[in-house]
C-alpha cells in the first residue's frame, strides 16, 4: 500500500514533526511505502510531487491549522482520511485499521469531506497561534542576536552607537538588527491573525494598522498597543475583510476587489480608527496591564506562577498549554520577560522527568516506553514537551497529576527569583547562549522541578498502578462467583 500525507500545527514546532515520524514509522512497520510532507516553522519540507499523490492508495491529513484551498485540489478524488493532528499521535496504533471505512473520497470544490463538518475547527485561538508562529522566526532571529551582541559587550567589545562622523561597534550593530525582530512581531502577528481569517487581502492593512498601533512617535502616546492591539485589531481587519469579500460588484471592476478596493477600504478606516481611538485605547490598556503585573505583590506573583506553571504542563502542548504560553511570549514585546521564564523552565520538566522516571523505576513503564526514553530526553531537553505526551496517554492521572504540580511548584520558585527569557531558543541551553538569565536559577529552578516531577510521577504512578491491579483482582472474583454460581 501507498501513502502520502500532510501533518502541521498552530505553532508549526513539535505536532507537526512528532507526527509525521509517528506515521512514517507505522507505514514501515506495516510494509506500506510513505511521503509525509511537513507543513511547519521552517515552511514546507518534503513537499509531495504530483506523482506521489497520484500512485497513492489513501492520504492522511493530520492537521492543526487547516488546509489552503490550494492544497485539497492536490489531492481531489483521493481517498482521504482527515483528522486533528494530536489525535493522530493519540491514535497511531489504530490509525491504519478498516482504513477503507475511514477514509472519504475529496473533492476539492466542496473544500470540506464526509458529512460537510471540517475536522480542523476555526476559533480564536487557533488564529491567535497562527499569527504566532508567523511571529516566532522574528522573536527568536532577533532574540539570538541581541543576546549574541550581549555576550559580545560582556567580553569586552565596545558599545558604539551609530552618530554623525562616529561608526557603530559590532556589538550595537548586532543588537540594533535583532531589536528589528521585536519591533516587528507585534505587526507580523497581526497581520498574519488577520490573514488566517481574511486571506491575503486583510494582511498588508492588518500590519500597517498594528505598526502605527505600536509607534509611540506617530501615536503621540506613553507606550505602543502591544499584543493586546495586535489581537484586537487582527481580529478586526480579519472579519472585517472576510465578509467584505462578499461584496458583489460589476464584472469590470470585481477583479480589483482584492487587490485594490479592500486593502485601500480596510487600511483607510483601520487606519483612521487606530489613530483616533483603537491605538490610544489599546496603549492605555496595555500601560495599565503592565502597572498591574508590575505591582503585584509578591505573595500573588507566586500563586500566578504557580497557576502558569501548572497550565504550561497540564496537556504538553494543548490549548491550555497554549493559552499560557502565548500570554507570556506576547509580553516580550513589551520588554517583560519573567513569565516567558516560566515557559523556559518549565516545558522542559515533563518529558524529561518522564524519561529520568523510566532510568529509576522501570517496573512502573512498559517496554516500548523505557526504549522511548532517551528520544524523549533529548527533543523535551531543547525542543518541546510534546515527547510527554505518550506517557501521559498510557497513565493519564499519576502523569498528568505530577505534572502539573512539578510545574506549577516550578513556575512559582521561576517568579520567585525573576528568571527572564527574553525569547524562544534551544531549551537547556538558552543560559549558554543568553537567552534566559539568571543562569545559576534557572539550573536550580530546573532541577528542583525535575526531582518533585520524578518523584511525584514514581508515588503517583506506583499508587495508581496498585489500585489498577486491585480492580482487576476484583474483577477476577466477581467473574468466578459468578461462574461458581
Amino acid at each position: 500500500m501507498k501513502i502520502v500525507g500532510i501533518t502541521n500545527c498552530p505553532a508549526g514546532i513539535a505536532h507537526t514533526y512528532m507526527v509525521a515520524e509517528a506515521i512514517e514509522q507505522k507505514c514501515k512497520s506495516l510494509g506500506y511505502e510513505v511521503h509525509i510532507e511537513t507543513q511547519g516553522a521552517s515552511g514546507v519540507e518534503n513537499k509531495l510531487t504530483n506523482a506521489q499523490i497520484e500512485a497513492a492508495d489513501y492520504v492522511i491529513l493530520a492537521l492543526g491549522k487547516g488546509l489552503s484551498v490550494e492544497d485539497r485540489a492536490r489531492f481531489d478524488g483521493k481517498k482521504v482520511v482527515e483528522l486533528p493532528v494530536s489525535d493522530a499521535l493519540k491514535h497511531i496504533d489504530t490509525l491504519f485499521d478498516n482504513i477503507e471505512q475511514k477514509a472519504t473520497t475529496l473533492h476539492a470544490s466542496k473544500v470540506k469531506l464526509g458529512n460537510d463538518q471540517p475536522v480542523v475547527k476555526e476559533g480564536i485561538m487557533s488564529y491567535l497561534m497562527a499569527g504566532v508562529s508567523a511571529a516566532l522566526p522574528f522573536v527568536v532571529g532577533g532574540g539570538l542576536l541581541v543576546a549574541l551582541g550581549s555576550m559580545l559587550i560582556q567580553f569586552g567589545m565596545p558599545n558604539v552607537a551609530l552618530s554623525e562622523g562616529v561608526r557603530p561597534s559590532l556589538a550595537w550593530i548586532l543588537t540594533a538588527i535583532g531589536n528589528l525582530g521585536f519591533t516587528f512581531m507585534i505587526p507580523i502577528m497581526g497581520a498574519y491573525i488577520a490573514s488566517a481569517i481574511g486571506d491575503k487581502p486583510a494582511f498588508a492593512p492588518a500590519f500597517l494598522v498594528t505598526y502605527l498601533a505600536n509607534s509611540t512617535d506617530l501615536l503621540g502616546t506613553k507606550s505602543g498597543a502591544g499584543f493586546l492591539g495586535a489581537v484586537v485589531l487582527g481580529l478586526s481587519i480579519g472579519y472585517f475583510v472576510k465578509y467584505f469579500k462578499r461584496v458583489k460588484l460589476n464584472k469590470a471592476f470585481q477583479p480589483l476587489l482584492g487587490s485594490m478596493l479592500i486593502p485601500f477600504i480596510t487600511l483607510l478606516l483601520f487606519g483612521l480608527l487606530t489613530y483616533f481611538a483603537i491605538g490610544p485605547m489599546m496603549s492605555w490598556l496595555m500601560t495599565e496591564m503592565l502597572s498591574f503585573l508590575n505591582s503585584i505583590p509578591t505573595s500573588m506573583k507566586l500563586f500566578s506562577g504557580f497557576i502558569i506553571g501548572a497550565m504550561l504542563a497540564f496537556d504538553m502542548g494543548g490549548p491550555i498549554n497554549k493559552t499560557a504560553w502565548f500570554f507570556a511570549f506576547s509580553l516580550l514585546s513589551s520588554g517583560v520577560y519573567n513569565w516567558y521564564g516560566i515557559v523556559g523552565v518549565v516545558t522542559l520538566l515533563p518529558p524529561m522527568a518522564a524519561a529520568i522516571a523510566t532510568w529509576i523505576r522501570p517496573t512502573l513503564f512498559t517496554k516500548q516506553e523505557r526504549g522511548t526514553s532517551i528520544s524523549a530526553f533529548i527533543v523535551g531537553a531543547t525542543v518541546a514537551t510534546e515527547p510527554a505526551i505518550p506517557y501521559a496517554l498510557a497513565a493519564p492521572i499519576p502523569m498528568i497529576a505530577a505534572n502539573t504540580l512539578a510545574g506549577g511548584i516550578a513556575g512559582a520558585i521561576s517568579i520567585m527569583f525573576n528568571i527572564e527569557r527574553i525569547a524562544p531558543g534551544i531549551g537547556i541551553f538558552d543560559p549558554l547562549i543568553g537567552l534566559e538569565k539568571p543562569w545559576y536559577f534557572f539550573y536550580l529552578t530546573v532541577g528542583v522541578g525535575l526531582f518533585l516531577n520524578v518523584l511525584f510521577i514514581i508515588v503517583f504512578k506506583t499508587a495508581w498502578l496498585k489500585n489498577q491491579a486491585k480492580k482487576v483482582q476484583e474483577q477476577k472474583s466477581v467473574e468466578e462467583i459468578q461462574t461458581t454460581i
